[in-house]
């Protein structure tokens, strides 16, 4: 009787415990990512890194020898000079079209500028414009070489040189408007004088009246057309040494159908001081035959006369004819292809014997 009421005490458990739900599993914890403090959401993935543009290289050669300078003309110091016939890649050019920049790896910047003019590339190529600030006041463009003077004629003193394509900031002109006066850091006052013969502007009605020392000149004052100008004597001395040689000549010159066919070369030579000789070189060119067909023209002032002689390496040419002070675009036939050298020197006398010249020479096709 005993087991029956425990085993019935046990039925009446079970049948109680039969409506429960059975106890639940613990949740499984996931990890969330680690967050900085501070930080309400998760970092965003970087961007990818912004790519550097690498200009396209324009390749050229040169023409002539040229200086490389700091920026877009000759006013800016020079980094180091390349030969003609040497090979550029140019960046960029200027606002005016007139200078190249152009890859200068013996440099910090890696980069120099260099005359367009003396620059030949591939016809129709474009050459992408470097931003460089344009100078304010009235324009000019050198069309030939210039030499660079104290005052307004070829007895000042020699400052220095323009290349063709240079661009120049015109501050003056004198009586004739022979001559401008120009913006030239390195020049007294920080001007020059060039001749207005070969500088492209259309300011020249425009520029103030100067006298042979700067200064400007009133109208209806001494120095204007109605009255004569007061010219200072400019001291008159040997010629300034420029070191050029037979193996280092002041120009070298290619001659080419598509690039330059015509240079102009100011100078002075004297003796028996100073600078006693000149030596200029070019080769010339022929579309037809062996021989170029050259004009020649020698204008001088002072008081001796020129003797010019023209070298093919070490050999004196001879049988080409002659070119004297005074000669205009004198005809005459040399080898093409072959660097020709022209030597000046004055002729000498008793005292001091000093010229000033201006060479012209032609490449006809």
């Amino acid at each position: 009787m005993k087991k029956l009421a425990l085993m019935l005490v046990l039925l009446i458990i079970v049948i109680a415990n039969c409506g429960k739900n059975p106890p639940l599993a613990a949740p499984t914890t996931i990890p969330s990512p680690s967050i900085p403090p501070g930080t309400s959401t998760i970092p965003a993935s970087p961007l990818p890194p912004t790519l550097t543009i690498t200009p396209v290289l324009i390749d050229g050669t040169l023409t002539i020898k040229v200086n490389v300078r700091t920026g877009p003309g000759t006013t800016y110091d020079s980094l180091g000079q390349l030969e003609a016939g040497s090979k550029v890649q140019v960046i960029a050019r200027d606002g005016t079209g007139t200078w190249y920049k152009i890859f200068y790896p013996s440099t910090a910047q890696a980069y120099g500028w260099i005359a367009s003019q003396f620059v030949t590339i591939i016809a129709g190529t474009v050459v992408p414009q470097d931003a460089t600030p344009t100078p304010a006041g009235p324009m000019g463009q050198v069309i030939q070489r210039l030499n660079i003077r104290g005052g307004p004629g070829t007895t000042f003193d020699l400052l220095g040189v323009l290349e063709a394509g240079a661009a120049v900031s015109l501050t003056g002109k004198n009586s004739t408007a022979s001559w401008f006066q120009i913006d030239y850091p390195a020049g007294p006052g920080g001007h020059g004088w060039v001749t207005s013969q070969y500088v492209q502007t259309d300011a020249t009605p425009d520029l103030p009246l100067l006298d042979d020392l700067g200064h400007l000149v009133t109208p209806g004052a001494a120095g204007t057309a109605s009255g004569p100008i007061l010219a200072p004597t400019s001291t008159v001395g040997p010629a300034i040494a420029d070191g050029d040689s037979s193996t280092n000549p002041a120009v070298k010159v290619i001659f080419s159908s598509g690039g330059t066919h015509l240079f102009i070369y100011s100078s002075q030579v004297s003796t028996p001081q100073g600078d006693a000789e000149d030596w200029v070189s070019f080769t010339p060119y022929s579309l037809v035959g062996t021989d170029a067909r050259l004009n020649l023209s020698l204008e001088c002032t002072g008081n001796t006369t020129l003797k010019v002689e023209l070298w093919q390496e070490s050999t004196l040419l001879s049988g080409w004819g002659s070119l004297a002070c005074g000669d205009t675009a004198k005809s005459i036939h040399l080898p093409a292809g072959k660097m020709i050298l022209v030597h000046l020197t004055p002729v000498p006398g008793d005292g001091l014997h000093l010229v000033a010249y201006t060479l012209i020479v032609e490449n006809n096709p």
